[in-house]
């Protein structure tokens, strides 16, 4: 009897101790909190996006109304508008959002949009060799605008004086540049083509922007004329005979000009050749700027020619948080 009870309780010891070969599955099986919690976070996103989307449809219908009533004008861009409209973005709260998402965004869009209200095309400073404008415009210009190359900065500006191209983008002028762009406009006696802005709008720190071979800044030529902004440069053209440079710079002292950088050129040989100046003052100058008045008034009869020739808003700076 002993025996029975032995060989049955090795039996089912034996049994217990047998694994089933497949588990049926439980109805509760549980959830990587994880994976739950980037799902929910990844279903916001997603309606976050839908938000955006349902934003740019309507902002594309408002400006589809501001192009009908616009449909006259030569260029549709407001380039001071869009710099105060990035200033007050950038000015605000930023949180978690990289350091030049918010200017590389509204530039895209302003962009894109611009596009929808009118045709743009942009002649960009961009030689066989040395250092170019291509990024710069392109980040400044979006995705879609067509871009031309130019050669030379007088390139640029000649193919801007023939209708072939709507606005220029040409470097600074410098004072050792042997491509001078900037007679071409001061000695046009209309005074059509201005300096109307600036790129890059905002100055990254070195590494991030998409720039490779590019030079540091490059100024807008077209037939616009800048807007006040609150913070701007802005530029002056003058001819004028028997006008040394240092008493130049003390007359644009005298009334009210704080010149940033002035360039000479004369125009022929003697002593009584025409000089071309061109100036770069701060602050914001316009047609009717009752300083130039002033400065006509102490040049008197050896002035030939003065105008001003636009300029541009300050861009945002480096560190500005």
């Amino acid at each position: 009897m002993m025996e029975k009870y032995t060989l049955l309780f090795k039996v089912e010891s034996k049994a217990m101790s047998i694994k089933p070969m497949h588990k049926t599955p439980s109805k509760f099986a549980a959830v990587n909190p994880d994976k739950q919690a980037l799902a929910d976070f990844r279903a916001q996103i997603d309606q976050i996006d839908v938000g955006l989307h349902d934003l740019l449809r309507e902002r594309a219908e408002i400006i589809d109304q501001v192009r009908k009533i616009k449909a006259k004008q030569h260029l549709h861009i407001r380039p001071g508008r869009e710099a105060q409209m990035i200033r007050a973005l950038v000015a605000r709260p930023q949180g978690k959002l990289p350091e030049g998402l918010i200017s590389r965004l509204w530039r895209e869009m302003i962009s894109a949009f611009t596009l929808h209200e009118g045709m743009l095309k942009v002649a960009v400073y961009a030689p066989s060799k040395g250092a170019d404008l291509w990024d710069l415009a392109r980040d400044h210009y979006g995705s879609f605008t067509p871009l031309v190359e130019a050669a030379s900065a007088a390139a640029a500006i000649k193919a801007l004086q023939a209708n072939k191209v709507s606005v220029a983008v040409v470097p600074p002028p410098d004072v050792n540049d042997k491509d001078s762009w900037w007679p071409l406009l001061a000695n046009d006696k209309k005074n059509v083509l201005t300096v109307f802005a600036s790129l890059p709008f905002e100055v990254l720190k070195p590494g991030r922007s998409n720039a490779r071979n590019s030079a540091p800044m490059g100024l807008i030529v077209g037939k616009l004329y800048p807007e006040l902004t609150g913070d701007d440069r802005s530029m002056l053209a003058l001819q004028c005979v028997h006008v040394p440079d240092a008493e130049m710079r003390r007359l644009l002292g005298k009334a009210g000009y704080k010149v940033r950088q002035m360039l000479v050129q004369t125009l022929g040989r003697g002593g009584s050749a025409p000089i071309s100046f061109w100036v770069e003052v701060d602050g914001y100058v316009g047609r009717n700027d009752t300083r130039l008045s002033r400065l006509r008034a102490m040049l008197g009869s050896r002035l030939q020619h003065l105008a001003p020739m636009g300029g541009y808003a300050v861009p945002l700076k480096i560190g500005r948080r």
